[in-house]
């Protein structure tokens, strides 16, 4: 069985691309997942493959995820079969992921390889560059308009403005996460450090004033 060997690019991050190999008799939705595993996305939206041309520049016939996208002349993923659409030897697809963000990552067939006995297809067998964060985008996007509107501070911390104008969780990566931490850390600690300055004023004023009364206490005697 023939075994089909695709590069796989963000159209935004040339430098990042994944090497997939697929059996021909298995479906653009076996595609679809073993693409969004390569770069750790989930798979809660909408997606859609498009037959392309050399340049990537035309959107052919479309193979979508959801029933409800289908259309007359639009395929179901799970009923495509990926040499239904091989047309040339170096045939190209454009896959868009999420409207909300669209992701669109360009496809391209680089090889027919032999199969081996002990591989589980489709696989990843290479990997370029990391992939860029999912939602991160998402929330750069909508903060930069909420911003520009006026209806967000940009001084509050990224994860209350994520819960302000999204739903979805935003995944931090380690170095992120512990960036938000001490930034966590600082404000409980200027907190911290107001409350001793606010009590250390508390006990001059009570000094001040024992010492005023002894003062008081001395001119009596």
């Amino acid at each position: 069985m023939a075994i089909y060997k695709f590069r796989v690019t963000f159209e935004d991050y040339e430098d990042i691309s994944r090497d997939i190999e697929i059996k021909s008799s298995q479906t653009f939705f076996d595609f679809f997942q073993v693409i969004l595993q390569s770069i750790d996305f989930d798979s809660k939206h909408a997606a859609s493959f498009f037959v392309s041309d050399d340049y990537w520049s035309k959107k052919g016939n479309e193979i979508t995820l959801l029933e409800e996208d289908v259309e007359p002349g639009v395929k179901l993923m799970k009923n495509a079969k990926i040499a239904s659409y091989i047309e040339q030897p170096n045939q190209r697809f454009v896959f868009l992921y999420d409207k909300d963000v669209c992701w669109t990552l360009l496809i391209e067939l680089i090889k027919l390889v032999p199969e081996s006995p002990k591989a589980k297809y489709p696989q990843c067998i290479k990997t370029v560059g990391k992939a860029p964060k999912q939602y991160k985008q998402k929330l750069i996007a909508k903060l930069k308009e909420e911003v520009e509107k006026g209806e967000i501070d940009d001084n509050i911390p990224d994860e209350e403005i994520y819960k302000k104008i999204t739903d979805e969780k935003l995944v931090f990566d380690e170095e992120e996460e512990s960036s938000l931490n001490e930034d966590e850390g600082d404000l409980v600690a200027k907190g911290d450090d107001e409350e001793e300055l606010v009590e250390g004023e508390e006990n001059e004023d009570d000094e001040i004033s024992s010492e005023h009364d002894e003062h008081e206490g001395e001119g009596k005697w």
